[in-house]
Order: structure tokens, then sequence, then C-alpha cells
């Protein structure tokens, strides 16, 4: 008779043989990644391919260390161990290791980081010119390897009054990014560089991979002064190299981007420059004397009489014209002057014997009425206190009086008052 199990002991029993089966203890697998959803801890999806599907699991220590973004139908090469869970019964692959399939992982990466910082436009944002004659030139390097080397000896033949300023960095490994990042920071607090070449010579992506780092890029992002990289050979290019102002393909290129012009060539330029002044100033000079001999040749200078010749013939004219004209007029208002007069007298003797005639009648009319005449008929007027006197309510017996006749005054005393009866 057959002994059944348990599903627990099934399960254990499988389990056994997953984990003691040597073809699965460490298998390859090609897939694609299928129902990915990114978790903070452990990571869970599937790989598939035509015909199959399995499940995948990748603890959260590996996935931390992938250099590259897990996508869902990213096509992966993955190293792992099968094992069953018992609580559901499925067997899955723990991953070990994943790759791109087709391309290194640190490719893959490097691509990503690429679009990545290429659609947030961080390669547009630098775009300062070298300045072209640079007192003081900053390195970011290797102290010991062939790049340092080759700058200087450029600067020296090319621009030796240039003075550089060597920033030693790791540049490959662990240590690297910290070690550049720390370097740049430094730089940044000077305010006499006016350029600086950060970079390091060739090698694999491996090599090279400190300088694809994001960190990085936004630090060089933040430097105050242009940045020139020159990393690997001509054919390598990183992330340092589309951030910074100019790419150079080696060493000796950046040092000669650095120190546009030979100081041979600047003194030569000089030299020409002094020349065609001379030239040009000599042009100058001879325009001007030839424009200063016309001048003092001119008439105006050599005959200056004729400048004004015309000014006095028009002096003349108009003198003569004037006094004609004068003597005209005067004879003119002589002859009004004279009519005038003949008119005026008549017109004053009549306007005279008018006013006399008039003034006679008045002097008549106000004779009638003038008090003297009045007196002159037997009247008299009597004052006190300079008062004329109309009524016997003004004095008092005893006052004294003024009576002025029409010749003549006389003082009286009041000695008696009497009513009008009138």
């Amino acid at each position: 008779m057959a002994e059944y199990l348990t599903v627990t002991t099934l399960t254990k029993y499988l389990k056994r043989k997953f984990t003691a089966d040597p073809y699965l203890k460490k298998v390859y697998v090609t897939g694609e990644i299928s129902n990915f959803r990114p978790r903070r801890g452990h990571q869970y999806f599937s790989l598939k391919d035509e015909s199959a599907v399995i499940n995948a699991t990748m603890f959260k220590g590996v996935f931390d260390k992938l250099p590259f973004q897990l996508e869902a139908g990213m096509k992966v090469n993955v190293v792992g161990h099968i094992d069953l869970y018992a609580p559901n019964g499925s067997y899955s692959i723990i991953v070990e290791k994943m790759e791109p399939d087709g391309i290194g992982a640190l490719y893959q990466a490097y691509e990503q980081l690429k679009q990545k910082l290429q659609q947030a436009g961080w390669f547009d944002q630098l775009q300062r010119n070298i300045p072209r004659f640079p007192k003081k030139i900053a390195v970011i390097t290797s102290p010991s390897g062939a790049v340092i080397r080759d700058i200087l000896t450029t600067v020296q033949r090319r621009y030796p009054i240039a003075e550089v300023d060597l920033y030693p960095a790791v540049v490959q490994g662990e240590n690297a990014v910290p070690s550049l990042i720390k370097q740049l920071q430094a730089v940044a607090q000077r305010d006499d560089i006016d350029v600086l070449i950060i970079g390091r010579g060739g090698g694999s992506i491996e090599d090279l991979w400190a300088f694809n780092d994001e960190t990085l890029a936004k630090t060089m992002l933040q430097m105050p002064m242009p940045i020139i990289s020159s990393v690997g050979h001509e054919t390598d290019t990183t992330i340092a190299d589309f951030i910074a102002d100019k790419r150079a393909a080696t060493p000796t290129a950046a040092a000669e981007l650095a120190t546009p012009f030979m100081l041979t060539d600047v003194w030569q330029g000089l030299q020409q420059l002094e020349q065609r002044l001379v030239a040009q100033m000599q042009r100058q000079i001879k325009q001007v004397d030839e424009r200063y001999q016309r001048v003092a040749n001119s008439y105006v200078l050599t005959q200056p009489e004729r400048l004004y010749e015309g000014y006095l013939q028009r002096v003349d004219l108009a003198q003569k014209s004037s006094t004609q004209s004068l003597a005209y007029l005067l004879k003119q208002r002589r002859q009004q002057l004279t009519t005038a007069d003949a008119r005026l007298l008549p017109a004053m003797q009549h306007i005279l014997e008018t006013k006399q005639q008039r003034f006679s009648k008045a002097a008549a009319g106000l004779q009638l009425v003038s008090p003297l005449s009045i007196l002159g008929r037997g009247y008299s007027l009597v004052e006190k206190d300079g008062q004329v006197l109309t009524d016997t309510a003004q004095i008092e017996v005893d006052d004294p009086v003024e009576i002025r006749l029409a010749k003549g005054t006389a003082r009286a005393t009041i000695t008696e008052i009497g009513e009008n009866n009138d």
C-alpha cells in the first residue's frame, strides 16, 4: 500500500533536490524583464522568452549595486541559482548578477544617464569662451600620469608666462569621484583661475567610469570658470566631456585650447599690428598735411583783402542809398511841417477866441452869484468865530462878532437879540 506524503514533506523534498542539484546551483539565463515594479526593498519580477516564464528575485543588496536602471522589456543576462519557496510551492531564480544582453552594464548605465542629463538640459548650460590670455590654469588629474606632463610641456612651449596649478586627484576606482569633487570645490574657492582642465589618460570604460558620475557632472555645472574636459582618447566620450565648456581629445589638445596662441605668434601679431598702426598713422598725417597745404595756399590766407572786398562795395552802396533816402525823407518832412504850420496857426487862433468867449461868459455868471456882488448891493455877512451866522440861536448877548461889508470889515458886540416875526 502506497504511503501518502504531506504537502510540506513533498515541498521539503523538492527543495532539497533544487538545492542539491549541481546544475541548479549556478545557472545562466537570458530573458526579458517582465512584471517589474520598483520596490524599496527586494525586487520581484519575471524572466520570459517566447515559450516560458520563470519568477525572479533580486535581493536589495544585489539590486543596489546595479550600475544601470532596470526596466520592463529589457533583455538581460542573469546569473543565479534556483530555489523553491515553500509557502506557495513556486520556484524562482535568485539573481546574483545581471547585465544587459548584447552590451555591457556600464555602457547601458552610461547611455541611460546621458539621455537623462541631455533631456534635463545639462549639456547646454556651459557654453563659455576660453580666455584669450590666461594668467593661471588649474589642472585636476593624477599627479603621476602623462596627462600633467603633456599639459605642462604644451603650455611651456606655447605660452610660458601662464601659471599651471596642479590639483592632484584619484582618477580611477571607488575613491575617484569623491577625490575629483573635492578638488573641483577647492578650485571653485579661488577667484584668480582663468580656466580649468580636468581629465585623465585613456583606458577601458571601467577605468573612465568616475567621469560618468551624475554628482560629478552637477559639481562641474557650478564651477565659476570655463572647463576643458580631456578624458581618455579621442574615441572615448564621457559625461564630463558633454558637461564641460570645451572638450579636448587629448591632454595636449586641452592645453592648446587653454592657450589659444603661442607667445611667438602673439609677438608676431603685435609686430604686425604695430606696422599696420604706423602705416595708418603715416596715411593720416599725409592726408592732414595735404589738407593743410590746400588751406595755406587758399586766397583767404594769401590775399585776405579779397575776403571783404565785396562787403566794402556793399557798404558803399548802402551808405549812398541811405544818404539819398535820408535827404529825400528830410525834404518831405519839412514840406509836411510847413503845411502843418500853415494850418495850425489859424486853428489855434480860432480855438483861443472860442475859449476866451466861453471864459467871459463863465466869469459873468460867477459874478452874478458871487457873495461879493451881493455885498455890493448893500448886504453884509455876520460871522462868529469864523462861522457865518444864520440864526439868533447861534449867538448870545455880549458875544463878539465880525461884520463883512462890500468894502472892509467891522467888529461889534451883541447887545440885544430879537425874534424874527416873519
